[in-house]
């Protein structure tokens, strides 16, 4: 049976030799001749009659490579998985490790050698109420919702056509019944079109020329230079109407329009219906409860980043009050092997970087084990469904959003992503529990210029973009894995 043997060099250094005996591979190697041999079918031999000579010749040292790979691989997972101590990414081919010959004639060991890096126990510190941190906490104003809720019922409701004495108002959508100009007067024979136009989308030279109009109104406007960033091409086709069959006429740019209508999304009635569509059948039944729950979704806005102030301060004191000693040698080579644009001038750059990442990947882990968490598959739904519901602003239809919810949790590579997000999250409020909040009641304003200093100091002079936070982020994986 193969043999694992570890070496300990230090406290984080280690030699992990696995040793391969013909006994381990023989009957396995023997076994996939006599399948090749069964389905071989070569010139001169019938279909299964080929010499199990000829065939192993032919196969037997690709098999026989094959075979120890297989068995060097399940011997090397299952030691890792068994070993308690915290082993940093995969195992490098050991700096020491012989030059192997693969002889399907020869019966002999086989004997790898790999380093491995290990980080040392960690004695959690930091973890109590003793602990004190700064946490902003944003009130979210009256008047901030009052306007959600205005913009909520616009949403629901429909467009209708505006009162003769009504004027223009942004986000209203005009139709206009536009004549080709020659000078100042209307050309004879002319081209003339009608289009409609959203008045947010208007140019800023004639914006304000629209503005306060009402129907049968004229203005007189660049055709060309109407809408903001459309060109020639649209205007021909969506604006002047020109069919491929008109041959290409020779059309001016100054257009006089008249406004014949002046349609504006309506404002749906506070009542259950509007709740519904909005919120969810049955969950809100009161404009006073639909503020409610509108301050609570801003809140959670503006709780991600609240949190991410303090989850970067919680980090920091976390990382620097738990000395957590790595092997540096081993890790620079870890990065270089799963990185082949990695110099050793960026590496310099950013190695404290890379280890204090690391650092705080083991710290997570300790947490993560200290307090049982977990994600289960219903976690998981609600956080694409909060995803969802963020594509639509906060707020929509929820059958749609259930069903958006399910089809992406088809992809893999997502259902990954938000899972390490739901374990970060968790990992981070049982942290919060363990330590005392000193809570500050802070306007949006304030909060945002807070996150833009954060901001400016980490994307300083010195930051270094020659290593990746993909790659980092891929070695402190590994080690999290191996947890």
């Amino acid at each position: 049976m193969a043999q694992v043997v570890k070496t300990d060099h230090d406290n984080l250094n280690a030699t992990i030799t696995v040793t391969i005996s013909p006994d381990d591979y023989l009957p396995k190697v023997d076994k996939e001749l006599q399948k090749y041999r069964k389905n071989a079918q070569l010139k001169g031999f019938r279909k299964g009659k080929t010499p199990l000579n000829f065939i192993r010749k032919m196969h037997g040292k690709a098999i026989l490579v094959e075979i120890i790979n297989e068995i060097l691989q399940d011997k090397l997972n299952k030691y890792l998985s068994e070993e308690k101590r915290n082993v940093i990414g995969q195992p490098l081919s050991s700096k020491n490790q012989e030059e192997l010959a693969f002889n399907i004639s020869e019966k002999k060991d086989y004997v790898f050698s790999f380093d491995i890096g290990m980080a040392p126990e960690i004695s959690m510190k930091g973890l109590d109420k003793k602990a004190k941190y700064d946490f902003m906490e944003v009130k979210v104003s009256d008047d901030i919702i009052n306007e959600t809720i205005t913009d909520l019922r616009k949403r629901a409701g429909e467009s209708a056509s505006v009162g003769e004495d009504d004027t223009i108002q942004h986000k209203d959508i005009i139709a206009i019944n536009a004549e080709e100009l020659d000078g100042d007067k209307l050309k004879k024979d002319g081209w003339a079109c009608t289009f409609n136009v959203m008045v947010d989308d208007i140019t800023d030279k004639y914006r304000d020329d629209f503005m306060g109009k009402k129907k049968g109104d004229k203005v007189r406007f660049d055709i060309y230079d109407l809408e903001a960033n459309k060109d020639e091409e649209f205007v021909n086709k969506y604006l002047l109407e020109i069919q491929e069959n008109d041959d290409n006429p020779e059309i001016g740019r100054m257009f006089e329009g008249v406004i014949a209508d002046i349609s504006r999304q309506q404002e749906a009635a506070m009542d259950q219906e509007f709740f519904d569509k909005v919120f969810g059948e049955g969950k809100i039944k009161s404009e006073e409860e639909a503020k409610t729950f509108i301050a609570k979704q801003m809140g959670k806005q503006y709780e991600s980043q609240t949190n991410g102030l303090l989850f970067r301060e919680v980090q920091k004191k976390l990382i620097e009050q738990n000395k957590i000693d790595l092997p540096d040698a081993f890790l620079r080579r870890l990065i270089k092997s799963n990185n082949a644009d990695v110099t050793d001038e960026s590496l310099d750059k950013e190695f404290d970087k890379v280890k204090d990442n690391l650092r705080w990947s083991l710290i997570k882990g300790e947490v993560q084990k200290k307090f049982e968490i977990e994600v289960t598959d219903e976690m998981l739904l609600e956080a694409f469904k909060d995803r969802v519901r963020g594509y639509f602003g906060g707020y929509g239809d929820e059958l749609i959003i259930l069903n958006t919810a399910n089809r992406l949790m088809e992809d893999k590579e997502q259902v990954n992503q938000i899972y390490e997000e739901l374990i970060s999250e968790r990992v981070f409020e049982s942290i919060k529990e363990q330590i005392t909040l000193n809570t500050k009641s802070v306007t949006a304003e304030e909060l945002q210029e807070k996150v833009r200093e954060v901001e400016n100091l980490m994307a300083g002079p010195d930051a270094n973009p020659d290593i990746e936070e993909a790659e980092v982020e891929e070695t402190v994986d590994v080690a999290a894995e191996n947890e």
